[in-house]
């Protein structure tokens, strides 16, 4: 899957912007400031509705504007040609279009743009809280096991409804016999994500440590999945174990929501160990190894959204890097503020998918190759 065009107008500083992208590497180049990271962000919002920037989607849009538009021209391995379109306004309303066609459903546009995105914060899957882990994991699943998005969802609504009904009951508004019914749908609704994680996670660990050994041959990182509750008890068990103090506090303290997916060196964990530098090549290798599978098992593409190239990796890890991506035959959007370092490393290894680029100043950008 690759875009053929991005159309992008009155997004940020992009007052009209429009681009014809190889199915290999774009590479934007330009001084801080002059709209690279917004042309990331436009295709962001375009796949997943949403800026990876911020949650107030009115800051997005020119402020002489009342709205603004992202298009974008695909085309999917399977499906073949397709035209994505996202507009926002500044009273927040959201109207997404399949081929010309209104979708209610923001979840279309993810399933048929598999997206990565690697940022400058990018060792925060490393070092930061199970919650990113947990996204990193529901995407990969998301993409190869077509059922778990709406079984995803059932899981979290009826979250919802038994963490609305204990704090009923800790406020001495519900009664406690009717706490049952739910957390048998809870425990039902559990095991359905769990098996899929599982599952999914066990096929990608042996790719991951592939591909990691590949980019950093001095690391050996192991994966290893927390599902939320004791592994070695049932999760019935512990929530009947929790009764009483999940009353008390009001939420439900165990389930898939607080699962996490724990990486290792050794006997040690990653987080513990690892500098920041290494940190940035095992994130890198957690990408790539979902691009892998996802390839490998379904015959999908992927798309990689690469803003500061040099903050990523160092050169030699970063040519290793984009070797990989360059086998995958993923497209890839990246940015930096120099030209020449990713243009040498990158060249040779996308001469036959196509490098193109561009130069962006003062929000517009302009193919320079």
């Amino acid at each position: 899957m690759h875009f053929d065009r991005l159309e992008i107008s009155y997004f940020r500083n992009l007052s009209a912007v429009s681009l014809e992208l190889s199915p290999g590497l774009n590479f934007l180049y330009g001084p801080n400031g002059a709209g690279k990271t917004a042309v990331l962000e436009a295709v962001h919002l375009l796949v997943r509705g949403r800026s990876f920037r911020t949650q107030r989607s009115s800051t997005l849009i020119q402020h002489d504007q009342e709205f603004l538009t992202v298009r974008g021209a695909i085309k999917d391995e399977h499906q073949g040609s397709k035209t994505l379109a996202i507009s926002k306004d500044q009273r927040g309303r959201t109207e997404l279009k399949v081929n010309g066609i209104v979708e209610h459903r923001l979840s279309e546009a993810a399933g048929l743009v598999p997206l990565q995105v690697m940022l400058p914060d990018l060792s925060n899957l490393v070092f930061g809280e199970p919650h990113g882990r947990r996204q990193w994991l529901d995407w990969g699943t998301f993409h190869v096991e077509p059922a778990y998005l709406s079984e995803l969802r059932s899981y979290l609504k009826v979250l919802k409804q038994r963490n609305a009904l204990l704090k009923e009951i800790a406020g001495g508004a519900g009664d406690q016999a009717n706490l049952t019914p739910w957390t048998d749908q809870l425990i039902d609704a559990a095991q359905r994500v769990h098996e899929k994680r599982t599952r999914y996670l066990d096929g990608l660990s042996p790719v991951f440590e592939e591909l990691l050994a590949r980019l950093a041959p001095e690391l050996r990182v192991q994966l290893r999945y927390q599902p939320g509750w004791p592994i070695d008890q049932s999760l019935r068990k512990v929530l009947g174990d929790l009764s009483t103090r999940e009353v008390k506090s009001g939420y439900t303290q165990m389930g898939p929501h607080r699962a996490d997916v724990e990486l290792w060196v050794g006997d040690a964990k990653a987080n513990t160990v690892l500098s920041r530098g290494q940190g940035k090549m095992v994130a890198s290798a957690l990408k790539l190894s979902q691009a892998r599978l996802l390839t490998t098992l379904a015959n999908r593409t992927s798309v990689f959204l690469i803003d500061d190239v040099g903050a990523e990796l160092d050169e030699g890890h970063s040519f290793q890097f984009f070797e990989l991506l360059g086998e995958m035959c993923c497209q890839i959007l990246a940015t930096s503020t120099l030209r020449l370092p990713l243009r040498e490393a990158g060249e040779g290894q996308f001469a036959g998918a196509g490098l193109r680029v561009f130069h962006v100043e003062r929000g517009g950008v302009h193919r320079q190759d």
